[in-house]
């Protein structure tokens, strides 16, 4: 099968190497669309501290089961997936206590340990979730971003009825605003320097949108939120 491997900053080669071992626990995924992320960017300028090469990048992707392990129960070939790429101990503080993203052994796939750069992938069923019939694979890729802003919108107690405004309207900053919607916000503000990022949240539905070089923020955020002004703020530059 093909592998794209980052064998030094600035460098992927195709090679061709053997399909993955599957283990009785684990699904083998065709993968079938993968994002890049910011730091996958960092990763191929040499900018990562945390990443050694050769590594084989791809944290945020979808594809469909090839087949499964002996163990694994509930997916089947044919399902459309994505996964989770946080690799944990489950055994550490954090992990025993449901905070395995801070786990003390953390390892993230496409960067401490094999990403999903290849046509096929054995990931352990445990991290896998299909996708509904309603999803798209691209948007199925998108999933590990948006838990991003779900997170984020979670971690300060909701967004209903609220007004939130995001800094930022980059990939994160985009999704913190549509997560904020999506979970019932009274009003969200996006603010960026580039029209062309503020366009793109307008076409995710994102209507109040302001750029800082043209408009007086503070103005704007009093005129559309009142004189309260926001509830919450996220800073997403």
């Amino acid at each position: 099968m093909k592998q794209a491997v980052m064998t030094a900053p600035g460098r992927i080669e195709l090679r061709d190497v053997p399909p993955p071992e599957v283990a009785p626990e684990q699904v083998l995924v065709r993968v079938k669309r993968i994002g890049v992320c910011g730091s996958d960017i960092h990763v191929f300028h040499g900018k990562h501290p945390l990443t050694p090469y050769p590594v084989v990048q791809g944290h945020e992707a979808s594809g469909v089961v090839e087949r499964t392990g002996s163990a694994v129960r509930g997916l089947s070939p044919g399902d459309p997936v994505t996964f989770q790429p946080q690799v944990t101990c489950g055994v550490c503080y954090p992990c025993r206590h449901g905070a395995y993203h801070i786990c003390d052994k953390l390892k993230v796939m496409g960067f401490q340990t094999t990403g999903a750069a290849s046509e096929l992938f054995a990931v352990d069923s445990s991290k896998v979730l299909r996708l509904p019939k309603s999803m798209s694979l691209e948007q199925g890729a998108m999933v590990e971003p948006l838990a991003v802003g779900v997170h984020a919108i979670e971690r300060v107690g909701g967004a209903a009825g609220k007004k939130v405004l995001v800094l930022g309207a980059g990939p994160i900053g985009n999704l913190v605003a549509q997560a904020a919607r999506g979970l019932g916000a009274a009003a969200v503000m996006i603010t960026d320097t580039s029209d062309y990022r503020l366009e793109l949240a307008a076409r995710c539905g994102i209507e109040l949108r302001v750029n800082p070089l043209k408009a007086d923020l503070g103005e704007a955020v009093r005129e559309k939120f009142g004189p309260d002004k926001a509830d919450l703020i996220f800073e997403c530059v």
